[in-house]
């Protein structure tokens, strides 16, 4: 392949010493047979020539290799990709070069967030090869693997190298592990990455009638929140609904509050499960994040109970509350004039507040919930064009290219979209947000990626959401859900999902298996 062609090499070393001039550089890489998309992406990495053709020249001109091979086999000349609504905007700038360099056509179907997991299960039944590529959630994996829907890639990956792993581009750990791996097999490429972190007002921060009224009353500078119990304070303080503006747009609603209380749960030193898969979150721990929830309630927007993540996006941007507790996109919304016009350039972030321990020390503990990525239908025409287009759109530069673009809500995941961003996901996010992002990821935990993953976060939820709206007291409300949880664990066999639970605990951030015991399970 091109990246073993020693003449690039020299050309490569020439330019990052500052030996020529940029119009050269690209004159001569188009002439050893490099495309014009891969030596402008060179040309313009933060990370140096060198590194940056090792980094696309890898995993991206590896897929397109692929990609061209099975293409040029292929007897159906389309690709049908099975997505979330409102992702789509980062994968058509890239339909035109698939048409007119490949000759296939990308025909994407879209459906909304809450049926993709859905779907991938009637497929497993209908077996109609309607679809070749599948966007489902991390969660999905477990059961579309076991349902035999969807292809475990490991093979390929060890084949193709779409440098999950690697230390300056791979995708950032845990990540890397929880939201592509089942058992410690690679059953999904990420294309999203979901993590939750706090935005607050930068303006409000800044201003000095407030900063000194702040102190005043709590006996400390007045900043991003560095706890939950400064999280409180903050919402407190800013709280003015006389002028229509909340302490926090935090979610209330069906399907989200159970990651409001999951990051609260986790941020005391609780998992969800013990070793042997029992429910721990009906213990003081998990009482005490519902408590905590139910005291934030009155400082929120009066529709955090129902916001989905597009009418919370929007009321924030219209600047009717002081934080938000959102996807990356969520920033991405409120910095963009067009999507955030109250909060266009008056944004500061910071990674989930910490807990206090009982010995005094802060765990910090984010979600990354959702989490969208790629999975090769069983019963594709061209699996192998698939699995090339999944690698190829994951890779670190096209991914790179294609998160900023604002019509879709696919977010940074890759260690070089954070640490060394191209201009435009710096025009997109900030250098500050993006170091935040990475920050956050580091000590995230997953959603339920395990066999029944989507029938236990429902069974939380449910009864989350009746505990905040005053149908149930938390203890019994989480002694219901740990009796829900008992039957799924009971169903699928404990066994089975014990082997899940512990593969998916044993990448957890280390301060957070300290926390919580997991560091001594086997």
């Amino acid at each position: 392949m091109a990246k073993t062609n020693p003449e690039i090499d020299v050309v490569l070393n020439k330019f990052d010493a500052g030996g020529m001039s940029r119009r050269s550089f690209l004159s001569k890489m188009t002439a050893l047979g490099v495309t014009a998309f891969v030596a402008n992406a060179v040309s313009l990495s933060p990370l140096g020539a060198v590194k940056a053709f090792a980094a696309i020249g890898g995993p991206e001109e590896r897929a397109w290799e692929l990609a061209k091979i099975a293409a040029a086999k292929a007897t159906k000349k389309s690709l049908t990709l099975l997505i979330p609504t409102g992702s789509i905007g980062n994968m058509t700038p890239y339909a035109d070069k698939w048409k007119n360099e490949l000759g296939i056509t990308l025909e994407f179907i879209e459906e909304p967030d809450e049926v993709i997991h859905t779907k991938g299960m009637q497929e497993a039944v209908a077996k109609t090869g309607r679809y070749d590529v599948m966007m489902p959630t991390a969660m999905s994996y477990p059961d579309w693997i076991d349902s035999g829907v969807i292809y475990d890639l490991t093979e390929w990956t060890e084949k193709y190298q779409p440098d999950l792993f690697d230390k300056e581009w791979g995708v950032v750990f845990p990540a890397s592990h929880h939201a592509q791996l089942y058992n410690g097999r690679v059953a999904g490429l990420l294309n999203d990455g979901d993590q939750i972190t706090l935005l607050c007002r930068d303006d409000y921060l800044k201003n000095p009638d407030k900063a000194k009224a702040f102190a005043d009353k709590y006996g400390y500078p007045l900043a991003v929140p560095n706890t939950w119990k400064e999280y409180y304070n903050l919402a407190q303080f800013m709280h003015d609904p006389a002028n229509k503006f909340y302490g926090s747009l935090e979610y209330r609603s069906p399907y989200y509050v159970k990651w409001m209380f999951m990051q609260r749960l986790v941020s005391k030193g609780r998992l969800y499960f013990d070793q042997d898969m029992n429910p721990t979150f009906n213990s003081d721990e998990g009482v005490a994040a519902l408590e905590d929830m139910l005291a934030m309630n009155k400082y929120l927007h009066p529709d955090a109970f129902s916001f989905t993540w597009s009418s919370n996006y929007n009321a924030f941007g219209r600047g009717e509350g002081f934080m938000n507790i959102v996807w990356p996109s969520g920033y991405k919304y409120s910095k963009a004039p067009s999507t955030g016009p109250a909060t266009s350039g008056k944004i500061a972030a910071t990674v989930m507040p910490a807990d206090t321990l009982k010995d005094g020390t802060k765990l910090y503990a984010g979600m990354f919930c959702w989490g969208y990525g790629y999975a090769v239908s069983k019963y594709s025409a061209n699996p192998e064009l698939a699995y090339a287009y999944s690698q190829w759109m994951t890779s670190p530069t096209i991914s790179a290219d294609a998160i900023p673009y604002l019509g879709g809500y696919s977010d940074p995941y890759r260690i070089n979209h954070m640490l060394k961003p191209t201009q435009r996901l710096i025009d997109t996010y900030t250098v500050p947000y993006l170091q935040t992002l990475y920050d956050n990821m580091v000590n995230t935990v997953p959603d339920f990626c395990l066999p029944g993953g989507f029938e236990y976060q429902d069974a939380l939820d449910k009864q989350v959401h009746a505990c905040m709206t005053g149908a149930i007291a938390p203890k019994p409300a989480l002694d219901n859900a740990a009796r829900a949880f008992d039957r799924i664990t009971k169903r699928i066999g404990k066994e089975k999902v014990k082997k899940s639970w512990l593969a998916l605990t044993k990448n957890l951030a280390e301060p957070i298996k300290k926390a919580s015991g997991a560091d001594k399970w086997s």
